[in-house]
């Protein structure tokens, strides 16, 4: 079951104000026993939608996108963790799909921020009910690459131009939108920003409209391995668009229709895998 945290109405309104909310001990040490082989595995293999980020001689940053689709460490985590409930409870949906399975890892010595963005412009995605949960699988503080939220953003109804996030760069080939997003490190007053420090098990809930980035890992020797999923609740909308990065295929759905193409599993709320009910 989801930690008692998830549920609580504070974290449910942090959420829908802040547009972020912490959840703490959101996992045990069995699914992140689990999460912990399987990184290990991608990494290893890397899939066809993976990156690396961090320049020769910076550490590494790497990302991969879709890991279930070959590792059954990751769909089994995706299928039966808490995440599920988790983000139904935050988004107060009856109905999830799985728009996104995201890992992302700083090694120690990687000297490479993770640059201002929000998700909603990567994803064919409608802004409503379209949220991340994002576990780290480390300990996470301002040195080893924490994430930092400029909070009330998701509310600002703006979608800023997709960048490559490792280097701040505009991605070739992306609609502008709104145009770039705003400078916040140049003038974090300016802002409500909150950097978010986590303990191993901890979950960050976010909308995917809210202005987030992460510090480098400037530490010597603690990694910083994160899985962030995105969900889809029944008030999102297949809303096409130019650039979407880690999309495997193009869905056969009519623009503003309801998510239910074999790209988007239904994952909430979940099968008994004996009975075939729901639950």
């Amino acid at each position: 079951m989801p930690s008692a945290a998830a549920t609580t109405g504070d974290a449910i309104a942090a959420f829908e104000r802040d547009g972020v909310a912490l959840v703490r001990r959101a996992f045990t040490d069995r699914w992140l026993g689990m999460l912990d082989e399987a990184v290990d595995a991608a990494l290893a293999t890397p899939g066809p939608l993976s990156r690396e980020y961090a320049p020769e001689g910076r550490g590494r940053f790497f990302t991969d996108h879709h890991m279930s689709r070959n590792s059954e460490s990751f769909r089994q985590f995706i299928e039966e963790s808490p995440a599920a409930a988790i983000a139904a409870a935050l988004l107060r949906a009856s109905r999830l799909w799985l728009v996104d399975e995201h890992l992302l890892v700083k090694e120690p010595g990687t000297d490479v921020p993770t640059h201002w963005h929000h998700d909603l412009p990567y994803y064919d995605i409608s802004r409503d009910g379209f949220a991340s949960l994002w576990i780290p699988l480390d300990a996470v503080t301002a040195t080893s690459g924490a994430m930092k939220f400029a909070k009330g953003s998701h509310r600002w109804n703006k979608v800023f131009t997709p960048i490559r996030i490792g280097t701040g760069l505009e991605a070739e080939g992306a609609d502008r939108f709104d145009g770039p997003a705003p400078d916040i490190d140049a003038s974090p007053g300016d802002y409500d920003v909150e950097t978010f420090e986590m303990n191993r098990g901890d979950a960050l809930f976010f909308q995917a409209g809210t202005l987030h980035a992460a510090e480098p890992n400037r530490t010597a020797a603690t990694r910083r391995r994160a899985l962030s999923l995105r969900y889809a609740s029944e008030a999102a909308r297949w809303q096409p668009r130019t650039y979407v990065p880690s999309r495997p295929s193009k869905p056969d759905l009519a623009p503003g229709s309801v998510l239910g193409d074999n790209l988007y599993p239904v994952v909430w709320p979940r099968r008994d895998a004996a009975q075939g009910d729901e639950v």
